[in-house]
C-alpha cells in the first residue's frame, strides 16, 4: 500500500501519465523524522515524461521494513503501484470524465458503490468489501441474475481500470466478481452448470493458470494439475492420502463414484471387484507429488505445530483441506491471468493427448529437479487395464 500525496491527482495527469516504464525502490528503507516510522521510497517514470515519487506505508522499526522489502521488489518489476492517490466516488468521477467507461456500467457503480464505498480510498478497497455487496444485490429469477451479472462485470471493469492506471495495485473487482459469478454457475461438482458444456478452458489458458499458479498459488498448483490431467474433482484431490500413490508404477487409487467417473478418459481404469478406480499419472504430476510428499516430510521434522494426517493436499497445520480451499486463490488466478470465469470442474472436460502433456511439462518441469522427461506414459486403456492384473 502507498502512502501518497494528499494532494488530489488531475484527470490529465492519470489518463495521460502514459505506461510506466520503471519503478526504483530505494537501496535501504528511509527513516521519516516527522513521524518516527520507515518507509521505502518509489520512484515511477511513465512514458510521457511524468516523474512521481511515492512512499510506501509506514513501520515502526527498521527490521520490519526491511523484511517487506521483497515484497516492494516484486511489486516494482511487475509495476502494480498505486502512483496516485483518490477516493472511489473520486476516481468514478475522473472516469466519467475521460470517457473511460461504458454508460450503463457507470451507472451501475453510482447505484452499487458509491453509496457504499465512495469515501474509501480506491487503493484500499478489498475484494472482501465487494463481495459483500455484491451478496446484498438479488439474483433470483432470470432478469435480476443477468442485472447482477451486469454489476459484476461493470465493477470488474471499474476496477481493472484503476489498475492500468495505477490508482490501485489489486483488481479487486474482478477478484469479487470472478468469485461471484463462479459461485453462481455452480461451483460444487455434481451441480449443474449453467455454462455451456463446450465453454471451457484452451489448454494454452490452462497452461497459462498453471505457470501462474506455480509462482504465486502453491496451493492450488498440485489441484489444478490433477484436475487437468486426471480428470478429478475436488473431493477426491482432497481426499488422496500418500497411501493411494503408487509411485513406481504411476498410479493413484481411488474409491470408485459412478457420477464423478469420465467414462472417455482412457488413463482411468475401473476396478470393480472392490469398488475403487485406478488413474495413471504423468510424469509431471508424479514429479511434482514427490516434491509435496519431501516438502511436507520436512515440515513435520521441523515444525512443532504440522500435525501429518497423511493428506497429500493439507493444511499449513496438515489436516485435511475443506472442499472450498480453491475459492480465492482460483479467483484471484484467474484475475491476474485475465481468463473468463469457467467454474473450477470444467478442468475435467479438458484432455490433453500426448504432445499436449509433453508441451505442459517442457513448460513446467524447469522448475522440478525430479522430472523425468524422457519417460512416456501409455494411453492405451487394454495396456493399463493388463498392468494392473
Amino acid at each position: 500500500m502507498s502512502e501518497n500525496t494528499k494532494k488530489e491527482p488531475k484527470s490529465w495527469e492519470i489518463f495521460s501519465a502514459g505506461e510506466l516504464l520503471c519503478a526504483r525502490l530505494s537501496s535501504k528503507p528511509i527513516y521519516i523524522t516527522r513521524r518516527g516510522k520507515y518507509c521505502y521510497r518509489i520512484r515511477c517514470t511513465f512514458s510521457s515524461g511524468l516523474v512521481k515519487k511515492i512512499q510506501t506505508r509506514y513501520y515502526d522499526t527498521e527490521e520490519e521494513a526491511l523484511s517487506m522489502r521483497s515484497f516492494y521488489e516484486k511489486q516494482a518489476v511487475e509495476k502494480r503501484i498505486a502512483v496516485f492517490k483518490c477516493t472511489v466516488k473520486e476516481f468514478q468521477s475522473l472516469w466519467w470524465r475521460c470517457r473511460y467507461f461504458d454508460r450503463q456500467y457507470n451507472k451501475l457503480i453510482k447505484t452499487y458503490l458509491i453509496p457504499e464505498l465512495g469515501n474509501k480510498c480506491i487503493n484500499e478497497v478489498s475484494t472482501e468489501d465487494l463481495i459483500k455487496i455484491l451478496k446484498k444485490i438479488p439474483n433470483d429469477g432470470i432478469l435480476k441474475r443477468e442485472k447482477y451479472f451486469q454489476v459484476c462485470d461493470a465493477i470488474s471493469r471499474f476496477f481493472e481500470t484503476a489498475v492500468k492506471y495505477h490508482c490501485a495495485e489489486q483488481d479487486a473487482g474482478t477478484e469479487a466478481s470472478v468469485l461471484m459469478k463462479y459461485k453462481e454457475t455452480g461451483k460444487e461438482e455434481g451441480h449443474s452448470s449453467r455454462a455451456p458444456v463446450s465453454e471451457t478452458f484452451s489448454p494454452e489458458q490452462v497452461l497459462l493458470l498453471l505457470k501462474r499458479c506455480q509462482r504465486e498459488a502453491r496451493s492450488i498448483y498440485l489441484p489444478m494439475l490433477l484436475a487437468v490431467t486426471a480428470g478429478l474433482t475436488v473431493p477426491e484431490i482432497i481426499g488422496i492420502k500418500f497411501e493411494d500413490v503408487d509411485l513406481h508404477n504411476q498410479i493413484l487409487y481411488l474409491p470408485y463414484l459412478p457420477d464423478t467417473y469420465l467414462c472417455s478418459r482412457p488413463d482411468t481404469v475401473i476396478l470393480h471387484g472392490n469398488a475403487r478406480k485406478a488413474v495413471f499419472l504423468s510424469d509431471l504430476v508424479v514429479d511434482e507429488i514427490r516434491l509435496q510428499k519431501n516438502h511436507l516430510e520436512m515440515l513435520r521434522q521441523t515444525e512443532p505445530e504440522f500435525n501429518a494426517a497423511g493428506y497429500m493436499i493439507c493444511t499449513n497445520e496438515g489436516q485435511q483441506r475443506k472442499k472450498r480451499f480453491i475459492e480465492k486463490p482460483y479467483a484471484r488466478m484467474l484475475s491476474r491471468c485475465r481468463l473468463p470465469a469457467h467454474p473450477w470442474k470444467n478442468f475435467r472436460k479438458i484432455q490433453l493427448n500426448q504432445y499436449g502433456l509433453q508441451k505442459f511439462t517442457d513448460a513446467l518441469a524447469p522448475q522440478n529437479p525430479l522430472s523425468q522427461a524422457s519417460y512416456k506414459l501409455p494411453f492405451d486403456r487394454n495396456f493399463l487395464t493388463g498392468l494392473l492384473n
